[in-house]
């Protein structure tokens, strides 16, 4: 099972210090020397957690009701971490297709994968928070039927396509990637799917390459990781695929510190650096391929405690 660290990118995030951009890359530089085998950058730009994290399950405090918050853009950091490491896998946990043309962005997500020799997992999502879409003129109405014209645009451009599509929201014409990055059928494609909602879970199915859980805004817990997966698996089978073929991703929380975690709700692994290695094997019990984990403290002295539970689990 590969381990991946979600890294901290927006206010506040960096144990309680909002990080600059070069800080950032210097925490997934970090990452790769204690022996993590991915990095992930989350695509969010401006949100109200009192309201926009409920769509995740999480419930803030009324102290935070119009406190706003923004966060790096997250393919430019993809790319400057891309120039700055050398082993580690780079992936988005989740870029929102919505927020850039879908040519355009199988462009950037090719050029990035260049830079960094084939390193990149393209993680993709519709869009979940309704306040930065409005706040920075994307549409939010029709997600999901954005999504799914957005997709064979993405996925067909980065396996060397030309592409002539028109659709209700998207269209290309003779559209192509030329240069052609380092991989002739493209980074792997991930979707980010939650519930077990039924569209979503086909496009999964259809389309993705990996597939990924969210479960650090709740119970970090295998029990919790095969109750989203089995939708996904039901999903597979209607359209025929072979449910294997998908590589399992999971993101959980664990907390490395005596104080409380700072996401309202969550329940991370916690404990010493033995017994979160346990828990994590459950994690490739259960059947995840890559684990990544959202750290507490989310900073510099939070990887260095980690690199012990990966010297433990190897």
């Amino acid at each position: 099972m590969k381990l991946g660290l979600l890294l901290p990118t927006w206010t506040g995030a960096m144990h309680g210090v909002t990080p600059r951009a070069r800080d950032v890359v210097t925490l997934a530089q970090q990452a790769e020397a204690v022996g993590f085998d991915s990095v992930w950058i989350s695509d969010h730009v401006y949100f109200e957690p009192y309201t926009d994290f409920r769509i995740v399950g999480v419930e803030f405090p009324p102290e935070y009701a119009g406190v706003r918050l923004g966060a790096w853009e997250c393919w430019s950091l993809a790319a400057a971490v891309a120039a700055t490491t050398t082993r580690v896998e780079i992936g988005t946990l989740v870029s929102n297709a919505g927020f850039r043309n879908p040519a355009l962005l199988a462009k950037m997500v090719d050029t990035i994968d260049d830079l960094s020799d084939g390193r990149v997992i393209l993680g993709l999502g519709a869009g979940d928070f309704e306040l930065e879409h409005r706040a920075f003129g994307y549409p939010f109405d029709h997600r999901i039927a954005r999504f799914e014209e957005a997709l064979p645009i993405i996925k067909g451009l980065l396996a060397g396509e030309q592409l002539t599509l028109t659709g209700q929201y998207h269209r290309v014409d003779g559209a192509q990637l030329l240069p052609k990055g380092p991989r002739a059928k493209g980074p792997p494609l991930m979707i980010g799917v939650l519930e077990g909602k039924p569209r979503m879970s086909r496009l999964t199915a259809q389309y993705a390459d990996d597939w990924n859980c969210m479960l650090g805004f709740g119970h970090s817990a295998p029990a919790d990781f095969l109750k989203h997966w089995a939708p996904i698996e039901a999903a597979c089978e209607r359209v025929g695929r072979d449910p294997g073929t998908i590589t399992r991703h999971a993101t959980i929380s664990v907390n490395l510190d005596d104080t409380p975690f700072p996401i309202p709700g969550a329940a991370p692994l916690r404990g010493q650096a033995g017994e979160i290695a346990a828990r994590i094997t459950d994690f490739g019990r259960a059947g995840v391929d890559h684990l990544s984990v959202m750290l507490h403290p989310w900073n510099a002295t939070g990887i260095d405690a980690f690199a012990d539970v990966i010297n433990a689990l190897r």
